[in-house]
């Protein structure tokens, strides 16, 4: 079937569900970006988010028997990619080298105020380990990490040199990891929630 002839996203699902590899290269082509970045997100490591994007749209061509064209194909996607999330995260559970990587890099670099539609439950677990910082520790690890400011704009602010912005990134960092390594069923559940589309 001919591109031209997708009028509609349900044309391309009416075509991918009998086995169309066109229609289903248009809607790879459409939503490849989206479940890279938020796959990207979760794992902060384009190799492995590359691989995890390949996995979600593999699945998709082995389950369009299942499409319903009538429902929403982002909703089909999310449950997907979702699921394949949590079956990588299951299997680095078990791989201690990958599972001290993954946290190392969540808390390097995820936002965890990013975006309000991660929710309540999120948002209070991340204030909590806050809390267990000392007050200069949280200001410090707040304005370089939360709000991107670099350390030595921090050292400047304070009044201090950048080795004790360091200092204080380190060992909150290290606290923050510890708390995560702690409540593993919880550091899924927090990386996941980072999982919005």
């Amino acid at each position: 079937m001919p591109q031209n002839c997708f009028e509609t996203e349900n044309d391309l699902l009416v075509a991918l569900k009998a086995g169309d590899h066109q229609a289903f290269a248009q809607l790879y082509h459409q939503y490849k970006r989206q479940i890279y970045y938020n796959i990207y997100k979760l794992v902060h490591t384009e190799a492995i988010a590359e691989e995890l994007t390949h996995d979600v749209f593999l699945k998709v061509w082995q389950s369009r028997s299942l499409i319903v064209e009538t429902q929403s194909f982002p909703a089909f996607l999310r449950r997907i990619a979702t699921n394949i999330a949590i079956d990588f995260y299951r299997k680095a559970a078990l791989d201690k080298k990958l599972r001290t990587e993954l946290v190392a890099r969540a808390t390097e670099f995820y936002d965890p105020f990013e975006e309000e539609a991660s929710g309540s439950d999120h948002h209070a677990f991340i204030r909590s380990l806050l809390e267990k910082l000392p007050p200069r520790r949280r200001e410090i690890f707040s304005l370089c990490k939360l709000e991107g400011k670099s350390y030595a704009d921090v050292a400047h602010l304070l009044g201090i040199g950048t080795g004790t912005v360091n200092d204080h990134i380190v060992k909150a960092t290290k606290l923050i990891k510890q708390e995560l390594m702690k409540r593993r069923n919880n550091w899924l559940l927090v990386l996941l929630l980072a999982f919005s589309f």
